[in-house]
C-alpha cells in the first residue's frame, strides 16, 4: 500500500483545528446546552404564569358572580320571605344584564326538591348534579366544563325565611377570562380540544375560542412540527412562521370520556432565536479567524523547521551509501544567534557519519575476520567444513567444463579418544595440528585439505585423471603418519583409515561425495585402520543392510522375536551343573533364524544394541528364577554384555533394579565381556566393574586368547572366570602350538586363582586332555547344543538329576 506524504505544517495545521474543533464543540455544547436550559425556563415560567392567571382570573370570576347572587338575594329580602317566588320574578329580570356584564350564557334556579324554578335553556346532566352537590354541602361550587365549548358554571345556595333552600346554577363563558389573560401576559390564548389519546396531534386541534384564531390556525397545522399533545404538554412546542418563532404551550384545562380540553399559551420567542442565531453566527465567524491566523501562523513557524528536515532527510541516505564526506558538505545548521532542537539535530547527525565512518572501517575489518573464521578451522588453520562444501560443489560443477575427474578422501584418525583419555584435550589438540600439518603437506597446491570435524579430515583432489593417483595420495599420508609425533616429552604413535570416492558423474552431488568417503573410511577402519578403501557400490549395500537390520532389530523387540537359548556349563570332574551361558536367537518372520554372527557385529556399536542387550538382561532374570524354581538353586546364567552396554552409565542402576523386582542374588549371574570390551578404557572398565562387583556379579572373560589381554589387565580387574576361545579347542589335538596355548593359559589362570572354562569341547578326547591339566569347566557339543528357552525345563527333567549331568561317561 503506498504511503500518503502530508507535510509537517499541515500535520500541525490539522492538530491545531483539530485541537479548537474540538474546543468550539465543548463551548458550542455548554452553550447549547445553556441556551436550552434558559428556553426550557422560560417556557416553564410561561406555563406557570398561564397556570397562575387562569386561576386567578377563574377565582376574580367566580367571586364576583358569587357576590352578585348573594347582595341581589338580599335586595329582594329573600331571608323575609316565606317562598321563592319573588326570588324568581326578580332574578328573571336580571338574565340580560348579567349576560352583558358578566358573559353570563345560562342560569337555572333549582329548589332543594330538584324543581326549576327558572331555566335560560335545557338543564344538562352536569348541571343537576353539581346542584345536587351543592344541596348535599350547602356551599357553593364551581366546575369548568368543555362541551362544544368550555364555561365555568357556578353553583350558589340561598336561604328564605322558613330555611328552605334554592340553588343559583350560572354557566359564564370564558371570552372575557382570555382577554384578561392575553392582557397580563401578554401571550395569545385559545381554548383547543383534543381526541382523548396519547397519539393525538397537534394539527387535530378543534378551536373553541381564541385570541388570534388565524394566528392559532396557522400554527396548528404546521407540517413539520407535527408531534403528539403529551410530547407538548411536557416540554411544549416551537414553530416557526414568516421569520417569526412560536413557543406553543398546552395547559389541561378538562376532559370527558372523548376529548380533552386545554388552555393554549402562544408566545412570541422571536427575539429569543434570533439572540441564539447571531450569538452562532458570532461563535463561528470568531472561529474561522482565529483558524485563519493559525493557519497562517503555523506555516511561517514551520515552514523553516520542515525546510532544514527535507535538507537533512536528503543528506541522510549518504551516510547509508557510506559517502561520508559528501554528507558532511551539506550545509545542515543555519546562522543564528539562538539555536534550536534542529541545530542540535544537525549536530548530532554530523557526529554520527564521522562514527558510522569509524563503525565502517571496524565492521569491514571484522567482516574479513568472520570471513575467515567461517571457512577456516581456527585450531589448525585449515578450511572448514563450509569451504569443504563450497570448494568441491565447485570442483563437481567444473565437470561438466572440463575432461578431468575429482576425487575425495575422508581421514580420521585411529583411537585419537585414546589420547584425550590419556594425555587431555591439551595434548589432543597438538597432536591435531600436527596431523593437519602432514595432511597438508601431502597433497598439491590446487588441492583442498580440510579439517571436517573432531579427528576427521578431507582432501578433495581436483584435476585428475584416475583412481590411481587419488591412492597415490592416500599412500603417501599413510606413510607420513607412520612417523611418531613428539609433542613435548610425549611421543604417540598415531594412524589414520582413510576413505577414498572417485567420480567423473556430472550430476553427483558434492554430500553424496564425502558420504561415500566416509563410508569407505569405516570398512578401512573396520579392517584393522591404518589404510585406505577405495568406495564401491557393495560397500553402500552393507551399510544399507546395516540401516536394515537396526530398523528391523527395534521391529523385532517390538514383536518378540528375539529369544535364548541356554547352552549348560559342567563341572569337569564331577560333572555337576555350573550353569548356563545365555546365547541371543532371532527368528526372522521371513528369513528364517538369523545367526548371531551377521548381526551382532553389525548392531554392535549401535543404540539398539543397547537397547536389545536390556531386553536380553532382564531374559535371563526371568529364566533364573524358572530355573531355581525348577530344583537348580545353586546354577547361574553367563550373560554376554556388548562394549556399548558396559560403558552405559544406566547399568548398574538397571541391574540394582531386577535384583530388587527379581528377589533373587547377583550369585546366580556371571557378565561376560570380551577381551576388546576390557581395553578400549582400562579406568573405566574397572570402575565398572568394581560397581558391579559391589552388587554381588561375577565377571568372565569370553574369547580368551583372540584379543589383546595381558597379565597387566588380568591383575587389575577383578575378573573370576578365564574362559578359553573354542578356535584353540578344535585343534588341540592336531596341532601342537594351540594345545600348548591351553595348557600355558590353565596354568597361568589357575596360578592366578581363576576359573577356566573351555569352549566348543566336541568329544571325549578333547574332554580327558582338558580334565588332566586341571581345567575347571566345560562348554561345547559334547555334552549338549544350545537349548531354546522353551525346551529348557524339559531338557532339564531329561538330562539332570540331582544337579548332575546323568549321562555321557567318558
Amino acid at each position: 500500500m503506498k504511503q500518503v506524504f502530508i507535510r509537517v505544517p499541515t500535520k500541525l495545521l490539522l492538530l491545531i483545528i483539530g485541537t479548537l474543533l474540538l474546543l468550539s464543540a465543548g463551548f458550542s455544547t455548554v452553550s447549547l446546552s445553556r441556551l436550552n436550559a434558559e428556553f426550557k425556563a422560560y417556557q416553564a415560567e410561561t406555563l406557570i404564569q398561564g397556570q397562575e392567571q387562569f386561576k386567578l382570573h377563574e377565582k376574580t370570576l367566580r367571586e364576583n358572580l358569587r357576590v352578585w347572587i348573594e347582595s341581589f338575594a338580599d335586595v329582594v329580602h329573600l331571608q323575609e320571605k316565606n317562598d321563592f317566588d319573588d326570588l324568581t320574578k326578580e332574578i328573571s329580570k336580571q338574565f340580560d344584564a348579567l349576560q352583558l356584564h358578566h358573559n353570563v350564557e345560562k342560569m337555572w334556579l333549582i329548589d332543594s326538591k330538584k324543581n326549576i324554578l327558572y331555566s335560560s335553556s335545557i338543564t344538562p346532566n352536569y348541571v343537576l348534579n353539581s346542584v345536587n352537590k351543592t344541596l348535599d354541602i350547602q356551599e357553593p361550587q364551581h366546575l369548568l366544563y368543555c362541551q362544544v365549548y368550555c364555561e365555568q358554571l357556578l353553583t350558589v345556595p340561598l336561604l328564605n325565611k322558613q330555611g328552605d333552600m334554592v340553588v343559583v346554577a350560572l354557566a359564564v363563558s370564558l371570552v372575557d377570562m382570555i382577554y384578561a389573560i392575553n392582557q397580563s401576559i401578554k401571550s395569545e390564548i385559545a381554548i383547543v380540544s383534543f381526541s382523548k389519546s396519547d397519539q393525538a396531534k397537534l394539527h387535530e386541534a378543534q378551536f373553541l375560542s381564541a385570541s388570534d384564531i388565524k394566528l392559532m390556525r396557522t400554527l396548528f397545522v404546521q407540517p413539520k412540527k407535527q408531534i403528539s399533545v403529551e410530547a407538548i404538554k411536557a416540554m411544549g412546542v416551537q414553530v416557526d412562521i414568516n421569520s417569526h418563532s412560536y413557543l406553543i404551550n398546552l395547559m389541561s384545562l378538562a376532559t370527558n370520556n372523548q376529548r380533552a380540553y386545554y388552555m393554549a399559551l402562544i408566545d412570541d420567542v422571536t427575539p429569543i432565536t434570533s439572540e441564539y442565531k447571531q450569538y452562532r453566527y458570532q461563535f463561528l465567524l470568531s472561529a474561522v479567524l482565529i483558524f485563519v491566523t493559525l493557519a497562517g501562523l503555523v506555516y511561517f513557524v514551520s515552514s523553516p523547521l520542515t525546510h532544514r528536515l527535507i535538507v537533512l532527510s536528503n543528506a541522510l541516505p549518504l551516510l547509508a551509501r557510506k559517502e561520508f564526506d559528501q554528507f558532511r558538505r551539506i550545509k545542515l545548521k543555519r546562522k543564528s544567534f539562538f539555536s534550536d532542537e534542529l541545530d542540535i539535530l544537525a549536530d548530532a547527525t554530523s557526529e554520527l557519519s564521522y562514527e558510522l565512518e569509524q563503525l565502517n572501517l571496524e565492521v569491514e575489518q571484522k567482516t574479513k575476520e568472520l570471513e575467515n573464521i567461517a571457512m577456516y578451522d581456527l585450531l589448525t588453520g585449515l578450511p572448514n567444513r563450509n569451504m569443504l562444501n563450497y570448494q568441491l560443489r565447485k570442483s563437481v560443477a567444473n565437470l561438466s567444463q572440463f575432461k578431468h575427474k575429482i576425487a575425495v578422501l575422508f581421514l580420521d584418525l585411529d583411537d585419537f579418544k585414546k589420547v584425550n583419555d590419556s594425555h587431555g584435550h591439551g595434548q589432543g589438540d597438538r597432536l591435531l595440528i600436527e596431523a593437519a600439518n602432514r595432511v597438508r603437506l601431502s597433497i598439491r597446491n590446487v588441492d583442498v585439505a580440510c579439517r571436517f570435524g573432531g579427528d576427521e579430515f578431507v582432501v578433495v583432489l581436483g584435476k585428475i585423471e584416475n583412481v590411481e593417483e587419488a591412492v597415490v595420495v592416500a599412500e603417501e599420508i599413510l606413510q607420513r603418519f607412520k612417523t611418531p609425533i613428539k609433542i613435548g616429552s610425549s611421543i604417540f604413535y598415531v594412524s589414520t583409515s582413510i576413505g577414498i570416492a572417485f567420480t567423473e558423474d556430472k550430476l553427483i552431488k558434492a554430500e553424496e561425495l564425502i558420504s561415500y568417503a566416509d563410508i569407505a573410511m569405516y570398512e578401512a577402519k573396520d579392517s584393522g585402520g591404518a589404510q585406505y578403501h577405495v568406495y564401491h557400490s557393495e560397500m553402500y549395500q552393507r551399510v544399507a543392510h546395516r540401516v536394515m537390520l537396526e530398523g528391523e532389530v527395534r521391529q523385532a523387540l517390538a514383536k518378540n522375536q528375539f529369544s535364548l537359548s541356554l547352552q549348560p556349563q559342567l563341572v569337569a570332574k564331577t560333572k555337576r551343573i555350573y550353569g548356563f551361558e545365555a546365547l541371543l536367537r532371532w527368528q526372522h518372520p521371513s528369513r528364517g533364524m538369523i545367526s548371531p554372527d551377521d548381526f551382532i557385529p553389525i548392531l554392535e556399536n549401535s543404540a539398539h544394541m543397547i537397547e536389545l542387550g536390556y531386553w536380553i538382561i532382564r531374559r535371563c532374570f526371568e529364566l533364573a528364577v524358572t530355573i531355581k524354581n525348577h530344583g537348580l538353586t545353586d546354577s547361574r546364567i553367563a550373560i554376554n554384555l556388548s562394549a556399548g552396554q558396559f560403558v552405559d552409565q544406566n547399568l548398574p542402576n538397571f541391574l540394582q533394579g531386577l535384583l530388587v523386582e527379581f528377589s533373587i542374588s547377583a550369585s546366580h549371574f556371571e557378565l561376560e565381556l570380551t577381551e576388546q570390551t576390557l581395553v578400549k578404557n582400562v579406568d573405566h572398565t574397572i570402575r565398572m566393574m568394581e560397581v558391579l562387583k559391589g552388587l554381588g556379579f561375577s565377571f568372565a572373560i569370553d574369547d580368551f586368547g583372540t584379543g589383546y589381554s595381558s597379565l597387566a589387565y588380568l591383575k587389575q580387574m577383578p575378573v573370576d572366570v578365564i574362559k578359553i576361545d573354542k578356535s584353540f579347542i578344535f585343534g588341540m589335538l592336531e596341532n601342537h602350538s594351540d594345545y600348548q596355548i591351553i595348557m600355558s593359559t590353565i596354568a597361568m589362570v589357575k596360578n592366578l586363582g581363576l576359573t577356566v572354562v573351555a569352549e566348543g569341547v566336541e568329544t571325549s578326547a578333547q574332554l580327558r586332555s582338558l580334565m588332566q591339566n586341571d581345567c575347571d569347566l566345560i562348554q561345547g557339543y559334547y555334552f549338549a547344543k544350545p537349548i531354546p528357552e522353551a525346551d529348557l525345563l524339559e531338557f532339564i527333567d531329561a538330562h539332570i538329576v540331582e544337579n548332575h549331568w546323568k549321562t555321557k561317561a567318558l
